[in-house]
């Protein structure tokens, strides 16, 4: 098995390269840092579609697991967005034609993207624009730092599932794993920028989670055991989104 993993150089994508090369799989890293582990390392960065489109990708991938991202952060709205979408969804149509039969792509979202059916027209208008468009796009549409981050998770799942049916045309599936506070090197970058939404996330679930824990089920999904799992987002919260829901409805 040969799976791309992007951001492997740390967090949630360089556990997932760990948990799928214990299973056997053989790891092409995309990074702007070198991993510690991969067999192969191509380095680039996300924010410029001219350094996704120089890689150097060769032969065939079972699996794809889309684990870039970045924080909210004041001053990198821009930045945010080209990199948690637009640099995922150029990558990704670069891939596509290297990928096997029944292979996988796996995409990190968040729970910070749960909103995304009532943000569905703002969402909508954003996963239209090029790359180009995006610093317009913020100013128009006053996006700050948190909704940029927001935005970003929910266009990825919206991308995945509005594709759902082309990917299967094509022999190919895509889900998404959302998790909510993992215990990372910029968790305190979500903490001080969702403040006492934060707080209360990691209060109601008792504790952040560890990369590790989001691992098992980005390497569950990139396996052919989950072969039926298909168009999916999977939130890895701790019980986080069950307890919001049933806050919501009084239950």
């Amino acid at each position: 098995m040969r799976v791309l993993v992007t951001g492997a150089a740390h967090g949630i994508g360089a556990a997932s390269a760990a948990r799928l090369a214990a299973m056997g799989a053989r790891i092409t890293a995309v990074d702007l840092d070198a991993p510690d582990l991969a067999d192969d390392w191509l380095r680039a960065d996300l924010s410029d579609p001219a350094s996704i489109d120089a890689l150097d990708l060769r032969g065939n991938f079972d699996a794809l697991v889309n684990a870039a991202g970045l924080p909210p952060r004041p001053m990198l709205e821009e930045a945010v967005l080209a990199v948690n979408f637009h640099g995922l969804v150029r990558l990704t149509e670069r891939v596509l034609p290297l990928m096997s039969q029944g292979g996988s792509i796996v995409s990190l979202a968040s729970k910070a993207g749960a909103r995304w059916r009532e943000n569905i027209a703002q969402v909508q208008r954003f996963v239209t624009l090029s790359r180009g468009e995006i610093a317009d796009f913020i100013g128009m549409e006053g996006i700050d730092p948190v909704r940029a981050y927001d935005l970003s998770k929910e266009a990825v799942i919206y991308w995945t599932k509005s594709n759902t049916a082309r990917l299967l045309g094509m022999g190919l599936r895509a889900n998404t794993v959302s998790p909510a506070a993992i215990a990372t090197r910029i968790l305190p970058d979500f903490e001080a920028a969702f403040g006492a939404r934060a707080t209360r996330g990691i209060a109601l679930s008792g504790r952040a989670g560890t990369p590790e824990e989001v691992a098992e089920v980005v390497a569950f999904l990139a396996s052919p055991q989950s072969a039926w799992v298909r168009g999916v987002n999977i939130e890895v919260d701790g019980g986080l989104a069950a307890q919001l829901e049933m806050a919501s409805l009084g239950a």
